[in-house]
Protein backbone atom coordinates (compact mmCIF):
# COMPACT_ATOMS: atom_id res chain seq x y z
CA UNK A 1 0.00 0.00 0.00
CA UNK A 2 1.29 3.45 -0.85
CA UNK A 3 2.17 5.80 2.01
CA UNK A 4 -0.65 8.09 2.94
CA UNK A 5 0.10 11.79 3.32
CA UNK A 6 -2.01 13.81 5.73
CA UNK A 7 -2.14 17.62 5.90
CA UNK A 8 -3.13 19.02 9.30
CA UNK A 9 -4.03 22.69 9.81
CA UNK A 10 -3.04 23.61 13.36
CA UNK A 11 -5.04 26.67 14.37
CA UNK A 12 -4.40 26.96 18.11
CA UNK A 13 -1.11 26.87 19.99
CA UNK A 14 -2.12 23.73 21.90
CA UNK A 15 -3.47 20.83 19.85
CA UNK A 16 -3.16 17.07 19.75
CA UNK A 17 -2.62 15.74 16.25
CA UNK A 18 -2.31 12.06 15.37
CA UNK A 19 -0.39 11.04 12.28
CA UNK A 20 -0.28 7.50 10.96
CA UNK A 21 1.97 6.02 8.34
CA UNK A 22 0.33 3.08 6.59
CA UNK A 23 3.49 1.58 5.17
CA UNK A 24 5.14 0.66 8.45
CA UNK A 25 2.35 0.72 10.99
CA UNK A 26 4.09 3.28 13.24
CA UNK A 27 1.90 5.76 15.09
CA UNK A 28 3.26 9.29 15.57
CA UNK A 29 1.62 11.38 18.28
CA UNK A 30 2.42 15.07 17.91
CA UNK A 31 1.24 17.48 20.60
CA UNK A 32 2.78 20.69 19.23
CA UNK A 33 2.23 22.21 22.68
CA UNK A 34 4.61 25.12 23.33
CA UNK A 35 2.27 27.80 24.67
CA UNK A 36 3.52 27.72 28.26
CA UNK A 37 7.13 26.85 27.53
CA UNK A 38 9.93 29.42 27.89
CA UNK A 39 11.57 30.75 24.76
CA UNK A 40 15.35 30.42 25.00
CA UNK A 41 18.26 31.50 22.82
CA UNK A 42 21.76 30.34 22.00
CA UNK A 43 24.10 32.02 19.63
CA UNK A 44 27.52 32.89 18.43
CA UNK A 45 29.11 35.20 15.94
CA UNK A 46 27.43 33.72 12.88
CA UNK A 47 24.15 32.08 13.97
CA UNK A 48 21.36 32.33 16.54
CA UNK A 49 18.97 29.62 17.69
CA UNK A 50 15.61 30.40 19.32
CA UNK A 51 14.07 27.28 20.83
CA UNK A 52 11.30 25.94 23.07
CA UNK A 53 11.30 22.56 24.76
CA UNK A 54 8.29 20.62 26.02
CA UNK A 55 9.61 17.59 27.86
CA UNK A 56 6.10 16.52 28.83
CA UNK A 57 5.80 15.53 25.17
CA UNK A 58 9.57 15.21 24.58
CA UNK A 59 9.44 17.67 21.70
CA UNK A 60 11.07 20.91 20.63
CA UNK A 61 10.73 23.66 18.06
CA UNK A 62 13.69 25.78 16.99
CA UNK A 63 14.29 28.76 14.73
CA UNK A 64 17.82 29.00 13.34
CA UNK A 65 18.88 32.28 11.74
CA UNK A 66 22.15 33.48 10.30
CA UNK A 67 23.58 36.42 12.26
CA UNK A 68 24.75 37.49 15.69
CA UNK A 69 23.31 39.33 18.69
CA UNK A 70 24.21 42.59 16.93
CA UNK A 71 20.87 42.17 15.15
CA UNK A 72 19.12 43.24 18.36
CA UNK A 73 20.84 46.64 18.20
CA UNK A 74 18.66 47.47 15.23
CA UNK A 75 15.48 49.37 16.01
CA UNK A 76 13.69 47.46 13.23
CA UNK A 77 14.51 43.92 12.09
CA UNK A 78 13.30 42.95 8.63
CA UNK A 79 11.11 39.86 8.33
CA UNK A 80 13.14 36.72 7.62
CA UNK A 81 12.00 34.32 4.92
CA UNK A 82 12.79 30.76 5.88
CA UNK A 83 15.40 29.13 3.66
CA UNK A 84 18.42 26.85 3.90
CA UNK A 85 20.27 29.38 6.08
CA UNK A 86 17.23 30.50 8.11
CA UNK A 87 15.08 27.53 9.05
CA UNK A 88 12.72 25.98 11.59
CA UNK A 89 12.83 22.42 12.91
CA UNK A 90 10.27 20.53 14.95
CA UNK A 91 11.59 17.40 16.64
CA UNK A 92 10.40 14.61 18.89
CA UNK A 93 12.92 12.76 21.05
CA UNK A 94 13.18 9.40 22.76
CA UNK A 95 13.92 11.10 26.08
CA UNK A 96 14.05 14.44 27.84
CA UNK A 97 16.11 17.15 26.18
CA UNK A 98 17.68 20.30 27.62
CA UNK A 99 19.26 23.50 26.34
CA UNK A 100 22.64 21.83 25.78
CA UNK A 101 21.14 20.06 22.78
CA UNK A 102 20.88 23.46 21.04
CA UNK A 103 23.70 25.36 22.74
CA UNK A 104 26.58 22.89 22.72
CA UNK A 105 29.01 23.02 19.82
CA UNK A 106 28.52 19.25 19.48
CA UNK A 107 24.97 18.04 20.33
CA UNK A 108 24.82 15.30 22.99
CA UNK A 109 24.43 11.71 21.80
CA UNK A 110 21.29 11.29 23.92
CA UNK A 111 18.42 11.73 23.67
CA UNK A 112 18.04 10.83 20.03
CA UNK A 113 15.63 12.37 17.54
CA UNK A 114 12.77 10.03 16.77
CA UNK A 115 10.82 12.31 14.42
CA UNK A 116 11.90 15.50 12.66
CA UNK A 117 10.04 18.04 10.57
CA UNK A 118 11.80 20.80 8.62
CA UNK A 119 10.14 24.01 7.47
CA UNK A 120 9.91 24.17 3.72
CA UNK A 121 8.50 27.73 3.87
CA UNK A 122 7.41 30.43 6.28
CA UNK A 123 8.32 33.81 7.70
CA UNK A 124 10.03 34.68 10.99
CA UNK A 125 9.23 38.09 12.48
CA UNK A 126 11.43 39.50 15.24
CA UNK A 127 9.75 42.41 16.99
CA UNK A 128 12.63 44.16 18.68
CA UNK A 129 12.46 46.72 21.51
CA UNK A 130 15.76 48.57 21.89
CA UNK A 131 16.51 51.08 24.65
CA UNK A 132 19.74 53.09 24.59
CA UNK A 133 20.21 55.15 27.74
CA UNK A 134 22.99 57.71 28.24
CA UNK A 135 21.86 58.28 31.86
CA UNK A 136 22.70 61.96 31.47
CA UNK A 137 19.78 63.32 33.49
CA UNK A 138 17.98 64.89 30.51
CA UNK A 139 14.51 63.43 29.78
CA UNK A 140 14.52 61.63 26.45
CA UNK A 141 11.62 63.76 25.21
CA UNK A 142 13.90 66.82 25.32
CA UNK A 143 16.63 65.03 23.38
CA UNK A 144 14.54 64.03 20.38
CA UNK A 145 14.31 66.00 17.18
CA UNK A 146 11.13 67.96 16.51
CA UNK A 147 11.43 66.91 12.86
CA UNK A 148 9.92 63.47 12.25
CA UNK A 149 12.35 60.98 10.77
CA UNK A 150 15.46 62.81 11.98
CA UNK A 151 17.55 62.60 15.13
CA UNK A 152 18.95 65.45 17.18
CA UNK A 153 22.76 65.35 17.26
CA UNK A 154 23.98 68.71 18.59
CA UNK A 155 27.71 68.02 18.26
CA UNK A 156 27.49 66.01 15.00
CA UNK A 157 29.51 63.15 16.46
CA UNK A 158 27.09 60.58 14.91
CA UNK A 159 25.63 59.76 18.35
CA UNK A 160 22.09 61.17 18.77
CA UNK A 161 21.54 63.28 21.88
CA UNK A 162 19.18 60.77 23.43
CA UNK A 163 22.06 58.38 24.00
CA UNK A 164 25.02 60.80 23.89
CA UNK A 165 26.43 61.39 27.36
CA UNK A 166 28.05 64.63 26.13
CA UNK A 167 25.44 66.31 23.95
CA UNK A 168 27.44 69.37 22.94
CA UNK A 169 30.78 67.60 22.46
CA UNK A 170 32.68 69.88 24.83
CA UNK A 171 34.17 66.95 26.78
CA UNK A 172 32.18 67.81 29.89
CA UNK A 173 29.53 65.11 30.51
CA UNK A 174 25.99 66.43 30.15
CA UNK A 175 25.07 65.33 33.67
CA UNK A 176 27.68 67.74 35.04
CA UNK A 177 26.29 70.64 32.99
CA UNK A 178 22.62 70.64 33.94
CA UNK A 179 22.78 71.45 37.65
CA UNK A 180 22.27 75.03 38.79
CA UNK A 181 21.81 76.66 42.18
CA UNK A 182 18.18 76.53 43.22
CA UNK A 183 16.95 78.62 46.13
CA UNK A 184 13.69 76.68 46.17
CA UNK A 185 15.48 73.46 47.08
CA UNK A 186 13.96 71.63 44.12
CA UNK A 187 15.84 68.40 43.40
CA UNK A 188 15.02 68.62 39.69
CA UNK A 189 18.30 69.61 37.98
CA UNK A 190 16.37 71.21 35.12
CA UNK A 191 14.76 73.90 37.33
CA UNK A 192 16.52 76.20 36.72
CA UNK A 193 18.74 74.79 34.01
CA UNK A 194 22.38 75.81 34.07
CA UNK A 195 23.39 78.59 31.61
CA UNK A 196 26.70 80.02 32.80
CA UNK A 197 27.06 82.81 30.21
CA UNK A 198 23.36 83.66 30.11
CA UNK A 199 23.19 83.42 26.32
CA UNK A 200 19.98 81.41 26.32
CA UNK A 201 21.71 78.14 25.43
CA UNK A 202 22.00 75.77 28.39
CA UNK A 203 25.51 74.64 29.23
CA UNK A 204 24.84 71.06 28.18
CA UNK A 205 24.16 72.29 24.62
CA UNK A 206 26.67 75.17 24.61
CA UNK A 207 30.17 74.46 23.22
CA UNK A 208 31.46 77.65 24.95
CA UNK A 209 29.93 77.58 28.40
CA UNK A 210 31.40 80.83 29.79
CA UNK A 211 31.16 82.80 26.54
CA UNK A 212 34.82 83.85 26.55
CA UNK A 213 35.39 82.95 22.91
CA UNK A 214 37.38 79.81 23.73
CA UNK A 215 35.54 76.54 23.18
CA UNK A 216 35.04 74.64 26.41
CA UNK A 217 36.79 71.64 24.84
CA UNK A 218 39.89 73.78 24.20
CA UNK A 219 40.07 75.04 27.78
CA UNK A 220 41.83 71.85 28.79
CA UNK A 221 45.40 73.13 29.06
CA UNK A 222 47.03 70.48 31.22
CA UNK A 223 47.71 67.85 28.56
CA UNK A 224 44.57 65.75 28.90
CA UNK A 225 41.19 66.24 27.26
CA UNK A 226 39.21 66.91 30.44
CA UNK A 227 38.39 70.61 30.95
CA UNK A 228 36.90 70.04 34.40
CA UNK A 229 40.31 69.78 36.10
CA UNK A 230 41.92 72.95 34.71
CA UNK A 231 42.14 75.84 37.22
CA UNK A 232 44.35 78.77 36.20
CA UNK A 233 42.69 81.22 38.61
CA UNK A 234 43.12 80.12 42.19
CA UNK A 235 40.82 82.83 43.54
CA UNK A 236 37.55 82.02 41.73
CA UNK A 237 37.30 78.34 42.53
CA UNK A 238 35.94 77.82 39.03
CA UNK A 239 37.47 75.69 36.29
CA UNK A 240 38.62 77.71 33.31
CA UNK A 241 35.69 76.64 31.11
CA UNK A 242 33.27 78.33 33.54
CA UNK A 243 35.46 81.39 34.19
CA UNK A 244 35.12 84.08 31.50
CA UNK A 245 38.16 85.89 32.95
CA UNK A 246 40.40 83.03 31.84
CA UNK A 247 40.65 82.68 28.07
CA UNK A 248 43.89 80.96 27.12
CA UNK A 249 44.37 80.57 23.40
CA UNK A 250 46.50 78.12 21.46
CA UNK A 251 45.06 74.80 22.59
CA UNK A 252 43.20 72.69 20.05
CA UNK A 253 41.61 69.50 21.40
CA UNK A 254 40.56 67.23 18.55
CA UNK A 255 39.32 64.26 20.52
CA UNK A 256 36.15 63.39 22.38
CA UNK A 257 35.97 61.79 25.81
CA UNK A 258 34.94 58.13 25.86
CA UNK A 259 31.25 57.54 25.41
CA UNK A 260 29.43 54.73 27.20
CA UNK A 261 25.78 53.86 26.79
CA UNK A 262 23.55 51.39 28.60
CA UNK A 263 21.86 49.06 26.13
CA UNK A 264 18.81 46.89 26.69
CA UNK A 265 16.88 44.91 24.10
CA UNK A 266 13.95 42.50 24.21
CA UNK A 267 12.57 40.50 21.31
CA UNK A 268 9.28 38.79 20.44
CA UNK A 269 9.56 35.95 17.90
CA UNK A 270 6.58 35.13 15.68
CA UNK A 271 6.41 32.47 12.98
CA UNK A 272 3.78 32.76 10.26
CA UNK A 273 2.71 30.71 7.24
CA UNK A 274 4.87 27.93 8.58
CA UNK A 275 4.89 24.66 6.62
CA UNK A 276 6.76 21.80 8.35
CA UNK A 277 7.30 18.55 6.50
CA UNK A 278 9.02 15.20 6.77
CA UNK A 279 8.89 12.18 4.46
CA UNK A 280 5.22 11.47 5.01
CA UNK A 281 3.43 14.26 6.85
CA UNK A 282 2.97 18.03 6.79
CA UNK A 283 2.18 20.46 9.62
CA UNK A 284 0.92 23.91 8.68
CA UNK A 285 0.93 26.66 11.28
CA UNK A 286 -0.70 29.92 10.23
CA UNK A 287 0.76 31.86 13.15
CA UNK A 288 2.86 30.82 16.12
CA UNK A 289 4.01 33.29 18.75
CA UNK A 290 7.13 31.61 20.07
CA UNK A 291 7.34 34.09 22.94
CA UNK A 292 9.49 36.87 24.32
CA UNK A 293 13.10 37.01 25.41
CA UNK A 294 13.57 39.99 27.75
CA UNK A 295 17.06 41.43 28.20
CA UNK A 296 18.42 39.61 25.18
CA UNK A 297 21.02 42.39 25.37
CA UNK A 298 21.64 44.12 28.70
CA UNK A 299 25.04 45.75 28.94
CA UNK A 300 27.07 48.94 28.80
CA UNK A 301 28.99 49.56 25.62
CA UNK A 302 31.77 51.92 24.57
CA UNK A 303 30.68 53.91 21.52
CA UNK A 304 33.06 55.12 18.84
CA UNK A 305 32.65 58.84 18.21
CA UNK A 306 33.66 60.79 15.11
CA UNK A 307 35.36 64.10 15.83
CA UNK A 308 33.92 67.07 13.94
Amino acid sequence: MDSMKFKIWIISAVILSVFSSCDDGDLIVTSFDFETQTLEICGGETALVFFKINNAAQESIALNIAGSSEIFLQETIADINLSTSNFVTYRKFNGDVDASYFCASIPPVAPQVSVEYLAESGVATLNNTLVLDDQDGIPEALELSAIEGTTLDTDNDTIPNYYDLDDDGDNVPTILEIFASNDDGDDNPLTPIKDTDGDGTPDYLDPDDDGDGILTRNESTDGNIDPTDDFNDDTSGLPDFLNAAIAIEGFEIEEYIEHFVKRNASVVVILSDLVLTNEAETIVQESLNMGTIPNVIDDTALLTTIFQ
